[in-house]
């Protein structure tokens, strides 16, 4: 049985990018694809060239687990699949700042901005954080 890390997108997305370089794309093309920054896949290279796609499987995480239960993270999941005016902001955009203070009044948990980013990157959905403001 799998255990939740090796269930979270974020392992998924390393995975197929691990699966990419052994079968031979190139570090810029497993980086556009996956949409990862060139430095990761390069991370990720020299983890599978020194123990294959086991030693890039094992790779942590890191951190302490979160406060969040599963049945938060599906919350948080199907609010970042929606708009973020359904949850009183002024337009349909998500940003981090958002993010953070919709956690904050749903869960009674701050996190910081890094933290929040990790979460929605976890959870497939980090690209629906815009750059911009609040």
């Amino acid at each position: 049985m799998a255990s939740r890390t090796e269930e979270l997108p974020s392992v998924a997305r390393r995975m197929a990018a691990g699966q990419m370089l052994v079968d031979g794309a190139s570090v810029s093309d497993v980086a556009e694809t996956m949409h990862l920054s060139t430095d990761t896949v390069k991370r990720y290279k020299a983890i599978v060239d020194d123990g294959g796609l086991d030693a890039l499987s094992k790779m942590s995480v890191g951190g302490r687990s979160s406060v969040l239960d599963e049945e938060a993270l599906v919350w948080i999941s199907s609010a970042l699949s929606g708009s973020a005016q359904e949850h009183g902001f002024s337009s349909d955009a998500w940003t981090n700042a958002r993010l953070r203070e919709l956690i904050g009044r749903q869960f009674g948990v701050h996190y910081s901005r890094v933290y929040v980013w990790q979460i929605a990157t976890n959870l497939g959905l980090g690209h629906r954080l815009s750059k911009s403001g609040r």
